[in-house]
């Protein structure tokens, strides 16, 4: 009866400990994903922060080339331009 209870005991000492490192597993998983995330969004966020650079020197280039003056607004040609660009952008932001 002894060696029975024993051995019960054993095996609930056992699983308690393999409780524990299930759940500092679990936790570690977590940290690890939350810096991949993070990761993940800073790398995004510079690509997204170059393609707007890219494309606000493109707009310039094209303001300038159409001869259009500092505070008149963009003339219709240039919206489309804008747009093709934005989703050329987008298309490498998404591919990457």
């Amino acid at each position: 009866m002894v060696d029975g209870l024993a051995a019960a005991r054993a095996a609930a000492k056992l699983k308690r400990e393999k409780k524990a490192e299930a759940i500092v597993a679990r936790q570690k998983g977590k940290e690890n994903a939350d810096e991949e995330r993070k990761k993940s969004k800073e790398e995004h966020d510079a690509l997204v922060a170059e393609e707007e650079e890219i494309l606000q020197k493109k707009i310039s280039s094209a303001r300038k080339a159409m001869g259009v003056r500092k505070n008149h607004p963009n003339p219709p040609e240039l919206f489309r331009l804008i747009e093709d660009w934005k989703f050329e952008s987008l298309r490498r932001i998404w591919k990457r």
